[in-house]
């Protein structure tokens, strides 16, 4: 499961400088159910904190066309701490 995971191949501080990039996101469920779709990255990760929070089991959020980004729940997870991070003590986030 790791070298499925390791695919996305992009490093935190890549995904942060895309975060509000436009583009087409999925936040994809069990056995790859699109539970919704989000204009950029940020917005994918808040929608899939939303979903998480309601109980679902989420596998990826995806970037469309051809999944060509996945970000697997470590990566969701330590991405969300960095945006907390910089969006309560900007100060310390370097």
């Amino acid at each position: 499961m790791e070298d499925f995971e390791a695919s996305s191949r992009w490093t935190d501080d890549q995904l942060e400088a895309i975060l509000d990039e436009a583009g087409d996101w999925v936040v994809n469920g069990r056995q790859g159910q699109v539970l919704c779709s989000a204009k950029s990255l940020r917005r994918a990760m808040d929608r899939a904190h939303e979903y998480a929070l309601s109980g679902a089991v989420l596998t990826a959020i995806c970037r469309l066309p051809s999944d060509n980004i996945m970000i697997f729940a470590e990566q969701m997870n330590r991405l969300r701490r960095i945006i907390a991070r910089r969006r309560f003590a900007p100060h310390l986030a370097a």
